[in-house]
């Protein structure tokens, strides 16, 4: 994403100065001459941002007289809290991922309000009515089953348009981004990268019929796919249907999933799978059914110990990955330029 606009940056200035007391609800803000002359831009600028506090509600303008604070001013008040929305919070990679924040957050003077959606729709509406209520100065948040329609986006919006910054981690809702008016940005891994690395180096090591196992309601599992099957066709090898598996957050641990298996175990000699929870799986079959397959690739790091068959697992970075999300959290709340970040896997063998 593209460093903020001037009219953005003034935009979160004067609500900064809102929030600290340095305009107060009833007071009249500078001209747009006067704002011009002191942050050194153009009138159109800050016509601009003037405008966009209008539209949400911080200032009323009076004809021939100026722009007013409203009362929506005393809402803006800091709280020196930040909500952290995660799918799980106790398992999996998602413990390491809130210690990096964590200790970002609590070493700059930060509590965290924590929260999980279990990635349920339903559960995440919960979540965002309950924040909509309890004023936080910013949300770190991992969205829910973001490869589908959404229709809790109208809060993000609401948050990130208005008061409240957002940053993604992992999984975020591609619309959201076009919202220019809006403070978010995104940390992610190069899922589509890993994706096709990993099955560029299958192909490299002689396996011309490569399956994958894909989770199809979170983007994360949309990206890589579109990896491996980008890899496949640079390599000029069919794509076959027969050799994919979708499933999603409620088919994760179904015995269809698991019957499925049996056609990849005799169809490929190597597979692509979607993170280290499925691999888990796929291991397990391996090692109690006959097979075709030597090698298996995964994402996250978590599985260790040498295996039966040839197998590495991309690492996560899991505590960089927080941090990185708490650091980039804190720049925009102290209106700092900054970009979304996408990062790189550890390829070392797990």
């Amino acid at each position: 994403m593209s460093m903020q606009k001037k009219y953005i940056q003034l935009y979160s200035i004067l609500t900064d100065s809102m929030s600290d007391g340095t305009y107060s609800s009833g007071d009249k803000l500078p001209t747009e001459l006067e704002l011009a002359t002191k942050y050194s831009m153009s009138r159109q600028t800050v016509r601009q941002a003037l405008e966009l506090l209008e539209r949400n509600e911080m200032i009323t303008k009076v004809q021939g007289s100026g722009s007013y604070v409203s009362s929506k001013a005393k809402s803006l008040k800091k709280t020196m809290r930040i909500a952290v929305i995660t799918t799980y919070i106790s398992t999996y990679i998602f413990p390491d991922i809130l210690r990096g924040i964590e200790e970002v957050t609590t070493n700059s003077g930060y509590s965290l309000q924590l929260m999980a959606t279990n990635n349920s729709i339903a559960k995440e509406r919960d979540v965002l009515q309950f924040l909509s209520n309890n004023v936080v100065d910013g949300i770190i948040v991992e969205g829910t089953k973001t490869a589908l329609p959404n229709p809790n986006l109208h809060y993000y919006q609401e948050f990130a348009c208005k008061t409240t910054p957002l940053v993604f981690f992992n999984g975020y809702y591609p619309t959201l981004l076009q919202e220019s008016s809006c403070k978010i940005i995104t940390i992610t891994t190069d899922d589509y990268g890993g994706a096709h690395k990993t099955t560029t180096d299958l192909i490299q090591r002689g396996h011309h019929l490569i399956g994958g196992v894909f989770k199809s309601d979170d983007i994360q599992g949309v990206r890589r796919f579109s990896g491996y099957v980008d890899a496949l066709t640079d390599a000029n090898l069919r794509i076959d249907d027969d050799h994919i598996i979708w499933f999603n957050t409620e088919s994760k641990y179904s015995p269809e999933l698991k019957q499925s298996l049996n056609r990849l175990a005799t169809a490929c000699t190597a597979i692509v799978c979607y993170n280290d929870e499925i691999a888990f799986l796929i291991l397990a079959y391996l090692n109690s059914n006959p097979s075709s397959v030597t090698a298996l690739r995964s994402f996250d790091g978590t599985i260790t110990g040498r295996q039966n068959i040839d197998f590495v697992s991309y690492g996560h970075p899991k505590e960089a990955l927080g941090r990185q999300a708490a650091e980039h959290m804190i720049a925009l709340m102290t209106n700092k330029p900054v970009e979304s970040l996408v990062m790189d896997w550890d390829t070392a063998e797990k």
